[in-house]
C-alpha cells in the first residue's frame, strides 16, 4: 500500500514535467517547420541578418553567441551590437523572405529547401537567401526573372504557412 501511494505521488510529479517536455518539443518542432534554423532554433546558419545590408556592412558576417537575440521563438545572432540594435528596432525588415528557406526552391517546387547562408540577393530590400553546391546554383537561375519568382514563392508560401 506504502509503494502505491509513493507511486501515486511520483506520477503526478513527473506528469506535469513530461507535458511541459511534450509541449516544448511541439512548439521547437513547428518552429523548424516554419524557419529554417537548421534544427538548432538559430536562423540563417548563425549570420547576421543585417550584415547582409547596406547599414550592416553589405556582406553576410557570422554573429556571435554573446549577441543573441530571440523573435518569435528564432534566435538571431549579430556581429556586432548595432546590427543587434538595428534588427530589434525593426525584425521584419531584416527577417529573410520565406523565414530563411530557399527562395527559389519555394517558387519553383514549393518546398522548404535548406539554404546556403552565403548564397543571397537583397532584392527590392528584402533578403533572399539560397541553395547553393557545386552543382546547382539556385541564385543564378532566380536572378533571371526575380519578379516571377518572387510573385511564385509568396503565392506558395502564403499556401504553406496557413
Amino acid at each position: 500500500m506504502k509503494f502505491t501511494k509513493t507511486l501515486m505521488i511520483a506520477s503526478l510529479l513527473v506528469l506535469p514535467f513530461l507535458s511541459s517536455i511534450s509541449a516544448q518539443a511541439a512548439t521547437t518542432q513547428s518552429l523548424q517547420e516554419r524557419y529554417d534554423t537548421l534544427g538548432l532554433g538559430v536562423a540563417l546558419g548563425g549570420f547576421d541578418p543585417v550584415a547582409y545590408f547596406p547599414e550592416g556592412g553589405g556582406k553576410p558576417a557570422k554573429g556571435f553567441v554573446k549577441r543573441d537575440l530571440k523573435h518569435n521563438g528564432v534566435t538571431y545572432r549579430f556581429a556586432s551590437d548595432a546590427n543587434r540594435d538595428r534588427f530589434r528596432a525593426n525584425p521584419e525588415k531584416y527577417i529573410p523572405a520565406f523565414n530563411g528557406w530557399c527562395a527559389w526552391a519555394m517558387a519553383e517546387l514549393n518546398a522548404k529547401v535548406d539554404v546556403e547562408p552565403t548564397a543571397y540577393e537583397i532584392y527590392k530590400g528584402k533578403l533572399y537567401v539560397f541553395y547553393d553546391h557545386a552543382d546547382l546554383n539556385t541564385r543564378e537561375m532566380w536572378l533571371k526573372s526575380p519578379d516571377a519568382m518572387v510573385a511564385r514563392a509568396n503565392i506558395n508560401w502564403k499556401a504553406q504557412s496557413k
